[in-house]
């Protein structure tokens, strides 16, 4: 009985997992080509870039923080900046397209 009741607790659990490892609300990416995220899992990767150029900023619309890279492998170095939740942020205008965010990453 005992073994029957775990094992029926076992979807339960990995069904309130899922939900933990995404963020709520949108990330609403200015220029480049890409959909905005919905929902995005958070501590995960997402490549934006190519196709080129990629965005050019984002809008932060769910309750995590978002950090974006100029580089493609999520590497945190000095072009790395956080996005609170809320908030906003642009690459310079001025090198836009040559200089776009590549990669992004919540949580």
């Amino acid at each position: 009985m005992r073994k029957l009741a775990f094992l029926l607790a076992i979807p339960l659990l990995l069904g309130t997992a899922a939900t933990a490892d995404a963020a709520t609300g949108t990330v609403h990416l200015i220029g480049g080509s890409h959909a905005d995220l919905k929902n995005p899992t958070t501590g995960q990767c997402v490549q934006l870039a190519p196709p080129y150029p990629g965005p050019r900023g984002i809008d932060n619309h769910t309750n995590s923080t978002v950090t974006i890279y100029l580089n493609s492998t999520c590497t945190s170095d000095d072009t790395a900046r956080l996005v609170p939740p809320g908030k906003s942020y642009e690459v310079s205008s001025t090198w836009y397209p040559i200089i776009s965010i590549v990669t992004l990453k919540v949580g």
